[in-house]
């Protein structure tokens, strides 16, 4: 069986071959646990259990990995802490308010008859491995800046330039797609007042509306 999805950043549909077929792992973006969920939350949880149900039934139940975390540290959680538990010192308060919302988080996934995931990591129990990942994230960006500086490209929805195509090209990426935006290093000003976000690494396709990652 040969599984064909649809790959965002080239807009066009490809066969789906795993790094390992003895370890398919699939990383899925949990909860903010803040406030109860509403559909909009539903909709990515029963997306994909669906392709989990699938990547299982075709390569086996124990070659499946599936992790969704669960995002207990944000501004928003503590501004609930702060409004729902006045009394409680911050981080206590903020307990009471993330494993409320969990656990309503997964009475209802469970209602929707989704399989659990393999893995369910906390964000507050990984913060030094995302520090670790942020300071390489970092230092490749440094190292990519320093061989090829100002590599941004703001490109139509045509051919580009000359020289912004062998940019292009240099970052795999063909002529013919149509890029709206590709930042190497972070120094351009023009895409930040497009985009909003400071630029890093960073290729959206045209007509995409955020360009958050």
């Amino acid at each position: 069986v040969v599984l064909r999805l649809y790959n965002t950043l080239t807009r066009e549909k490809a066969d789906f071959k795993p790094i390992d077929p003895n370890n398919v792992r699939m990383y899925v973006c949990g909860p903010t646990v803040y406030d109860f969920a509403h559909i909009g939350n539903a909709r990515p949880v029963i997306v994909f259990d669906v392709l989990f149900r699938l990547l299982r039934h075709i390569y086996g139940e124990k070659h499946v990995t599936y992790v969704r975390n669960i995002t207990d540290v944000d501004d928003k959680i503590n501004a609930r802490a702060l409004r729902d538990f006045p009394g409680l010192p911050l981080n206590d308060a903020i307990a009471r308010v993330t494993e409320k919302t969990a656990n309503q988080f997964h009475a209802d996934v469970k209602a929707l008859g989704c399989l659990e995931p393999t893995v369910e990591p906390r964000a507050t129990d990984n913060i030094q491995q995302m520090i670790d990942i942020i300071v390489q994230l970092i230092a490749k960006r440094a190292k990519c800046c320093s061989t090829r500086c100002r590599c941004q490209i703001t490109a139509s929805s045509q051919t580009a330039s000359s020289t912004s195509s062998r940019r292009a090209r240099a970052l795999k990426l063909t002529r013919t797609k149509s890029i709206r935006a590709i930042s190497c290093c972070g120094s351009c000003r023009h895409l930040r007042s497009r985009v909003g976000k400071a630029p890093g690494a960073v290729a959206v396709p045209a007509g995409t509306s955020n360009a958050r990652r």
